[in-house]
């Protein structure tokens, strides 16, 4: 690759990485073109993106970002906005592809974490769920109120009877 691809990829890559609010990465030796395309696909419906980047550029990219990680071997991308749906996305493909796809960890606003963290906010309902929970949560006294107010209406039809 050449010098100027290669400054290119990671001036590319460190304004990518210090937009966006996570970056997760995962060992993919042994992957499957057609595995990896579902990865990416999945991803890429939840607005999120996956690249493989050599761990030199991706190095210098975070490092330009303040922040200091040594990657090993092959290492797959995965970085957007909601961290949760993308966390949620290679859990379940790692899960699905134990033998072949293995997260290592993330970097989560600018903070580097263990793969332990990535299961544990895989975890977690998502900004559709919650938003689902707290209208449910709105509705229900609204609800138990009309009924009431249904069931006393009903009582007084039946004293004037």
């Amino acid at each position: 690759m050449k010098k100027k691809l290669k400054k290119q990829i990671v001036e590319e890559l460190s304004k990518e990485f210090t937009n966006e609010a996570s970056v997760f990465y995962a060992d993919f030796k042994g992957q499957t073109v057609k595995e990896l395309e579902s990865l990416r696909k999945a991803v890429r419906e939840a607005g999120g993106k996956t690249r493989v980047i050599k761990n030199t550029l991706a190095r210098i990219a975070f490092k330009n970002n303040g922040i200091d990680v040594d990657f090993e071997e092959n290492n797959i991308f995965v970085w957007g906005e909601d961290q949760i749906t993308l966390a949620k996305i290679i859990t379940k493909h790692a899960a699905a592809h134990k033998e072949t796809f293995k997260i290592k960890g993330a970097v989560v606003e600018g903070e580097l974490k263990d793969a332990a963290y990535v299961d544990e906010i895989s975890k977690l309902p998502t900004k559709d769920e919650l938003l689902g929970m707290v209208a449910f949560m709105m509705k229900s006294p609204i609800a138990k109120f009309a009924w009431g107010l249904q069931k006393l209406i009903e009582k007084k039809e039946q004293e004037q009877e």
